[in-house]
């Protein structure tokens, strides 16, 4: 790997499909030394093929982030192969359960938490040294439902609040040290997220009483089709390129305008801007 130490190097995680696929085959296509790791063997034949097949370079790494060792040693091993690490987009996780509190088990917010909130933690944890050492940037993935909750998501909703809480914290410390870091809240996507061998993985709910609530899955169906704002993968990897490129990166950004509607009434704040200078307020009180 040494005739990459010149380039700038991105570790993208959850690159077997969706949007993780989409930013690391268009940032190897713009020129990234491009790390993509990958949980499902089977499905990373299938990108290194459309990778060869556009004649880009893709260094594929299996990881799955749920284990937190392996996360540290990918991240150290791409360290010392590559010299450094400039940007991580850290965007692995899913929707593992569906439905109210009241009908996902405890199992299912355990393994969506350990998914989208523990496991990109790690990666967070992992990356910061180097992202320090190299004045780096930080991309992570979290969802409209991130910043406003959604009906019969409680779980994934949970997780990705979470997660925000995390990275609202922590940028405005990294940013003395130079990182840039960025909340990506996306919308629907036009991925396979609805795919029957998705509903198939998800931990099944509780009966409840009297059975008052509607089938979750095909709620969420319901709501897909009627944003009339689904997205490409493809104008987000467009839109991940451009932040990681950015002289000022926004603290939040949404991906769509029908995303920004969504979430502003919550937040009165889409960008972030407001929220990092207050936290920023914060940290000289401790100064």
């Amino acid at each position: 790997m040494s005739g990459d130490q010149g380039r700038r190097t991105l570790i993208v995680t959850g690159a077997t499909s969706g949007m993780g696929r989409a930013i690391a085959l268009r940032a190897a296509r713009a020129g990234w030394a491009t790390i993509a790791t990958v949980r499902d063997p089977e499905r990373a034949r299938a990108l290194e093929f459309d990778a060869k097949e556009q004649r880009l370079e893709l260094d594929i790494r299996y990881l799955d982030i749920t284990d937190h060792p392996a996360v540290t040693e990918v991240v150290e091993a791409v360290g010392r192969d590559y010299g450094h690490i400039d940007a991580v987009v850290s965007q692995a996780g899913g929707i593992f359960a569906l439905g109210t509190a009241e009908q996902i088990p405890m199992a299912g917010f355990r393994a969506t938490m350990e998914n989208n909130f523990f496991g990109n933690l790690a990666v967070i944890r992992a990356v910061l040294p180097h992202l320090r050492a190299s004045r780096g940037r930080l991309i992570t993935t979290t969802s409209a439902n991130g910043a406003i909750a959604a009906p019969y998501n409680d779980a994934y909703a949970a997780s990705k609040f979470a997660l925000e809480g995390v990275m609202e914290g922590v940028a405005p410390l990294l940013a003395r040290f130079g990182v840039k870091a960025t909340i990506l809240e996306p919308g629907p996507i036009a991925t396979d997220v609805m795919a029957p061998r998705r509903r198939e993985r998800l931990i099944a709910p509780v009966p409840v009483p009297d059975d008052p609530y509607v089938d979750p899955w095909v709620f969420l169906e319901r709501v897909i089709a009627h944003t009339g704002a689904v997205q490409p993968a493809e104008d987000v990897a467009r839109q991940v390129l451009e932040l990681l490129d950015a002289e000022a990166p926004p603290l939040r950004a949404q991906t769509s305008p029908w995303t920004t509607e969504f979430v502003t009434p919550k937040l009165a704040d889409a960008d972030g801007s407001r929220a990092f200078t207050a936290l920023e307020d914060y940290l000289r009180l401790g100064d």
